[in-house]
């Protein structure tokens, strides 16, 4: 469970969860609990956080899918019984195009609170909702990523010393421009540095060489001379493995083609990487398809 933060970055007394889904997540917000026996009331800021998390999704273009009750009597319920439509809006719903959120989220509740389990009759005005997200970026964050993006607004792209979560802030904050318009960032002039241990492949220095040979200065998916000369007078080709050492691929020759720079990110990046990877495998007799293994 998370707490959520507000805009001055102060904490609420609200707890959610997150939920990877294929193509989008499940967002589970606890409702407001009163006091019993004697303990504090819980969440009573689940109004407030709701609002700021719909507000933070339309800001990332997320569409609103689906909306459930997700009580513990709800959860006994078919699915299909535990659906809710908020009256004045129809699902799926693109979040960017709601301009009163606080509109919507009385909408949700005025429906929450109609809602009718098996054990409550008379409906219920402090359930459990489940909001569920399409956002195709969040095939590529997991679960925990996602959850810290929509804890809190901005401070979920500050500078980081980690190359991984620096490409996933560098997304988040791409579709926030997208979707804000916003201002150029004043960016650091006095850039910090970090020390840090990470794990690196232990890869054999007569694997690339030989890859290198055998390319003979030429890109082996492109087939285009190596785009400039290093200083000691090599073409400049990286070598790159068909299978990821990531996936469990093996650091031998069968596995490893040497690419441009270009088609080296390309088979890393490109929308189209694994029509690109089953290309280049077709092409050159030594390459294998090695199975992934993780």
């Amino acid at each position: 469970m998370y707490n959520s933060y507000d805009e001055k970055g102060d904490e609420l007394d609200a707890k959610y969860s997150v939920e990877s889904l294929r193509g989008g997540f499940d967002l589970i917000i606890e409702s407001r609990g009163g006091s019993t026996g004697g303990r504090p009331p819980r969440n009573t800021d689940y109004a407030r956080a709701l609002v700021l998390h719909l507000r933070r999704m339309a800001e990332f273009g997320m569409v609103l899918d689906d909306l459930q009750v997700a009580s513990s009597d709800a959860m006994r319920l078919p699915e299909k019984k535990r659906k809710i439509q908020p009256k004045g809006y129809t699902l799926p719903l693109e979040l960017s195009t709601v301009s009163d959120f606080d509109e919507l989220r009385l909408a949700i509740g005025r429906v929450t609170g109609e809602h009718e389990t098996k054990s409550k009759k008379g409906g219920n005005r402090t359930k459990r909702l489940r909001l569920r997200m399409r956002w195709t970026d969040a095939s590529s964050m997991s679960a925990d990523s996602i959850a810290t993006m929509l804890a809190q607004s901005d401070s979920s792209e500050e500078p980081t010393g980690d190359p991984k979560e620096l490409s996933e802030r560098v997304e988040r904050a791409r579709n926030r421009i997208r979707s804000k318009k916003a201002a150029p960032p004043k960016g650091q002039e006095k850039v910090p540095r970090t020390t840090a241990a990470s794990d690196r492949y232990i890869r054999d220095p007569k694997v690339i060489a030989w890859v290198l040979e055998e390319a003979a200065g030429n890109c082996e998916n492109c087939g285009s001379p190596a785009p400039f000369k290093r200083i000691d007078g090599e073409g400049f080709l990286e070598v790159h493995h068909v299978r990821p050492l990531g996936e469990g691929g093996p650091d031998i020759i069968e596995n490893a083609a040497a690419c441009c720079p270009n088609c080296h990110r390309r088979l890393h990046h490109d929308s189209a990487k694994n029509r690109i990877r089953r290309k280049l495998i077709a092409s050159i007799n030594r390459l294998k398809d090695f199975p992934v293994k993780i």
